[in-house]
């Protein structure tokens, strides 16, 4: 169920309908000419518009029980506590939209904003 829940987040936030992908963030390492070069640090940033489509897109598509786990993997995502997470970064006008859809949703979740960009390796 977690792996469902998990594509069903990358899905979402790497939809083009959804996310404008002129203010993500990504980090790649240096490689050998022709190679593809490996990508150390990616981070989905969404402001208030791109929340509006990605909260409709949650409560269209999906029924109640899996709305709560995809805004609860949401928010992991946009939790800086946790070592792996942290690849959600939210607007103030964006955190407001997600709180406001995890008090519909009865998810306790506070949504924040001002998430730091990932650590980028130098080398």
């Amino acid at each position: 169920m977690t792996i469902r829940t998990t594509k069903r987040v990358e899905t979402l936030l790497s939809d083009k309908k959804i996310n404008s992908e002129a203010n993500d963030y990504r980090a790649y390492g240096r490689t050998l000419p022709g190679h593809t070069p490996p990508l150390f640090g990616q981070q989905y940033k969404f402001g208030k518009a791109e929340a509006v489509k990605l909260t409709k897109a949650i409560t269209a598509n999906y029924d109640v029980a899996t709305q709560k786990r995809v805004l609860k993997e949401v928010f992991a995502r946009s939790s800086t506590n946790a070592m792996s997470k942290g690849t959600v970064a939210l607007t103030r006008d964006a955190a407001i939209e997600f709180n406001k859809l995890a008090s519909k949703l009865g998810v306790t979740a506070n949504f924040t904003s001002g998430q730091p960009r990932p650590i980028h390796p130098v080398g």
